[in-house]
């Protein structure tokens, strides 16, 4: 008899999780559950950079910070996970990575991450890497080298993926944060690897100069596995701006095209969406910056969420007015920077104000909805 009910529940757990609504994308638009949705969000986007999941690191301050953002009004949240890998995965001797992290506890934080990310009614945005700031040599080591990418893939981001598949919580997959600060400047007879012309506007400020395609080949690796174990799953690349997410302008090029990124890395490599940053520079925006211009501008294939930007470096605009503008202006999400605070920051109680500006709308998307 006890067997019996075990057995009925754990089928009943496989059925509720296999009929879960699922964030997806739907022609220009997001979706969850079959519903046109917007992002209302934020960046969390760490409480300790790096340091977050994994090795007995884990507290409940992220989660606190999702409750208040769910009660604020937002329905999405951001959060870097490995960053540079400094703290996850492990790596070894060779810098192969051997498992995701040394104590065998990063799975289960992940996944009670998620867990409160339901009850809170918000969904996440897993941002695995970050791009804008490259220091631990075994990160760069493993970017540059197909055998240590795969042994990320195989030890790590293949358990990853197979934990929280199926989680109503999980929104999309980001590989990487800015990769475009890291990237070597030159030019290439193949376009998706010529990257002169977004290094005009400020690409390659660490000086890691890693070659772009290397960041194709990881971006692309990493989302082939992702849809291969979960189908459903979508998956998006965070810019440090316009410039390198779009063809539209004689500025910018396109390095995340489904050409540029099955060609680097193979079949199944494409991103589901875009995602740009959009701050200032000495109090002005950039020419055809996300703020100045509609989505549809930028002529993309694939819905564009904004993915950074903050009030006090929006060329004198308010975040409230800012998440108002991207909702109306075709854009499918917005996440401020950041509920950590900080440098090019709100308050916190500006970004709760800004939140609930949206409460309610429905004419571009819905901003309420459940999560699960």
């Amino acid at each position: 008899m006890n067997r019996i009910l075990v057995q009925t529940v754990l089928l009943l757990g496989v059925l509720s999780t296999s009929f879960a609504a699922r964030l997806a994308v739907s022609g220009m638009t997001l979706t969850y559950g079959g519903k046109q949705v917007y992002l209302n969000g934020e960046n969390i986007p760490w409480n300790n950079y790096g340091y977050d999941f994994g090795n007995g690191v884990y507290d409940n301050t992220i989660e606190q910070w999702m409750q208040d953002i769910g009660s604020a009004g937002g329905n999405s949240v951001r959060m870097w996970v490995h960053v540079e890998g400094q703290n996850t995965p492990s790596f070894d001797g060779r810098g192969m990575v051997t498992a995701c992290d040394n104590t065998g506890d990063f799975l289960n934080d992940v996944v009670q991450f998620l867990d409160s990310a339901q009850q809170s009614n918000v969904l996440v945005m897993f941002t695995v890497w970050n791009g804008a700031v490259m220091e631990n040599q075994p990160y760069i080591d493993m970017v540059m080298d197909d055998n240590k990418i795969q042994s990320y893939l195989d030890n790590c981001l293949t358990d990853w993926v197979n934990a929280v598949k199926g989680h109503p919580a999980l929104g999309s997959w980001e590989p990487i944060n800015e990769p475009e600060g890291s990237v070597q400047i030159t030019s290439d007879s193949n376009p998706c690897y010529d990257t002169t012309i977004i290094g005009q506007s400020g690409a390659g400020w660490t000086g890691a100069d890693i070659p772009i395609e290397r960041f194709l080949i990881l971006i692309g690796k990493m989302n082939q596995l992702i849809r291969e174990l979960d189908p459903q799953a979508i998956t998006t690349q965070g810019s440090w701006g316009q410039w390198s997410e779009t063809d539209a302008f004689s500025d910018t090029r396109n390095h995340y095209t489904d050409t540029c990124l099955n060609g680097a890395a193979g079949s199944g490599s494409q991103i589901d969406f875009y995602q740009m940053h959009a701050y200032d520079w000495n109090g002005e925006w950039s020419p055809n910056a996300p703020f100045t211009v509609k989505a549809s501008d930028y002529k993309v294939d694939k819905p564009i969420l904004l993915g950074e930007y903050a009030g006090v470096c929006a060329a004198g605009t308010s975040l409230e007015d800012l998440n108002i503008y991207a909702y109306e202006n075709g854009y499918v999400g917005g996440f401020a920077w950041c509920w950590l605070t900080g440098t090019c920051s709100d308050s916190r109680q500006e970004q709760r104000q800004a939140l609930g500006a949206l409460s309610g709308r429905t004419d571009y998307g819905t901003v309420d909805f459940i999560v699960g």
